[in-house]
């Protein structure tokens, strides 16, 4: 009886002890819950103290939304870290510029932003640019660092400062295309032999005849001379250009040279003989998805260190790289596409401080140029990086030369580990053209430029891929460029550089 009462005492004791864990567990329960609750209002409140920047960029990684969106994350909370800023990026921009346009017209908030083509001399004239001179002395003290005042001070506009250069490779190795290995191995050509554009055409019918269903060649830009130094467009100018890889001091009208009606016969030849086939008014798919599938043979390129591996990685498959052309700094490429802080910002103190986060920071850039570590890349033992198991490329691959800093990345396996300084002694020991450093401010004739450049767009887009005879299509867009004052621009051009060579 006594063993029986002792157990009753027993049970009701952890009976009540079990009841109070329970009560105790609740209560801790509901306080862990309160305290997340305000945790989480704490940061949502924290998240709407924060200034938000706004940063726009064009990348083709955008139409891999899921890793895009996980870099951006990524960055968002190295940035919350590091300077108590929100930042929400704009990347997903298919006609990027007029996109931007619009939203710069419309007063919408754009903070940082990259001046892709035209829009750094448009931009300009319409006074939506911060100048930027004392805002890089007070918060960007690591961006003078990274680049040097040298590059910088090539980028000033009438010695003030909007847009800054970065750290990428600004010298092409010109008039250059890839090919496909397999198909080259085949048919036992070797890379060696294709020394000229005559030749590359030779290899052109050998592969037509062989491979009926191929698609031949195509281009990485809007048209097929955008691997053409003449053609390039660097500075933003194609009215005036000087020739010779940039080296004669005289400004010529291009539209009349032998180099470049000969181009545009060459394209047309091509067209004609079947080796371009693709029209450039229709969507088609990329040229990596072509390459990928086997549907194409070649494209024409700008080339640089390295191109070889970034495109296996682009199109998975093995290529080589031909160049007829010279290496060469044409124009003042190291400022004609420009990061910039725009008019509408909501704070141009922090986002010239985000700028020098980006300038600075190897693990954002790393973010920005491959993506996260161990999802879309790995480090290998010799710290160069590689694919994970299973994959084949990285959807950022080709990318990141818009971003402010390539020069504190890894370098991809496949490269010397040197690959970076090979890029600057490119940057360094190419020609450098005349007008190195030079601006082209086109406000005084800017009525007259920006017919002629609509002009010009009607027309390159035919003349320059092939779909008119040169004959007929140069001599009806000169007659228009003449009716339209070219000769008037390039002459001011000319007046303008002159006095930069007095400097």
């Amino acid at each position: 009886m006594e063993r029986k009462r002792r157990k009753q005492i027993q049970c009701a004791v952890l009976a009540a002890g079990v009841l109070a864990l329970f009560i105790a567990a609740r209560q801790g329960n509901l306080l862990y819950r309160e305290q997340k609750a305000q945790m989480q209002e704490s940061e949502k409140s924290d998240a709407e103290e924060r200034t938000t920047l706004v940063v726009a960029y064009p990348t083709a990684a955008a139409m891999f939304a899921e890793d895009q969106n996980m870099v951006e994350e990524a960055v968002k909370e190295i940035v919350r870290e590091k300077l108590d800023i929100e930042v929400k990026f704009l990347t997903n921009l298919w006609n990027y510029e007029s996109e931007i346009s619009a939203m710069m017209a419309g007063r919408q908030q754009i903070d940082l932003l990259f001046c892709h083509n035209n829009m750094f001399q448009e931009m300009l004239m319409s006074n939506e640019l911060c100048q930027l001179d004392g805002l890089l002395e007070t918060f960007g003290r690591g961006i003078i660092k990274a680049v040097g005042t040298e590059m910088i001070d090539i980028s000033r506009i009438h010695g003030k400062l909007y847009g800054l250069p970065n750290n990428r490779d600004y010298a092409v190795k010109w008039q250059g295309y890839i090919l496909r290995k397999d198909i080259l191995d085949k048919y036992g050509i070797r890379k060696e032999d294709i020394t000229s554009e005559e030749q590359l055409e030779m290899v052109f019918a050998i592969v037509k005849e062989a491979e009926p269903g191929l698609e031949i060649v195509d281009c990485d830009n809007t048209t097929m001379l955008g691997n053409q130094y003449f053609a390039d467009n660097a500075n933003s100018s194609p009215f005036g250009v000087h020739m010779d890889y940039g080296r004669d001091l005289k400004l010529t009208n291009v539209f009349h040279t032998k180099e470049y009606k000969e181009a545009l016969e060459r394209v047309y030849r091509w067209r004609q003989l079947g080796y371009l086939e693709k029209d450039p008014f229709k969507i088609t798919d990329s040229i990596d998805n072509r390459m990928r599938d086997g549907t194409l043979f070649a494209y024409a390129c700008r080339g640089k260190p390295g191109i070889e591996q970034q495109e296996k990685l682009s199109c998975n498959r093995d290529v080589v790289f031909v160049q007829f052309g010279k290496n060469a700094v044409i124009g003042n490429a190291a400022a004609v596409m420009p990061w910039t802080i725009t008019a509408n910002t909501v704070s141009a103190e922090k986002s010239m401080q985000l700028l020098n986060l980006f300038y600075t920071d190897a693990e954002i850039m790393n973010l920005f140029s491959y993506g996260i570590e161990g999802v879309h890349y790995v480090k290998k033992e010799d710290g160069q990086i590689t694919v994970p198991e299973g994959k084949q490329t990285n959807p950022f691959i080709g990318e990141a030369w818009r971003m402010p800093n390539q020069f504190i990345t890894y370098v991809w396996e496949g490269n010397p580990p040197t690959h970076w300084e090979n890029v600057r002694r490119l940057n360094e020991e190419s020609i450098h053209g005349c007008d190195y450093g030079f601006y082209f401010d086109i406000s005084p004739v800017s009525t007259e430029y920006l017919e002629l450049t609509s002009i010009y767009d009607k027309y390159r887009m035919i003349l320059e891929n092939g779909l008119v005879d040169p004959e007929e299509g140069l001599e009806q867009m000169n007659r228009e460029l003449e009716a339209n004052f070219i000769e008037e621009v390039i002459a001011e051009k000319q007046r303008q550089f002159e006095q930069f060579l007095i400097k």
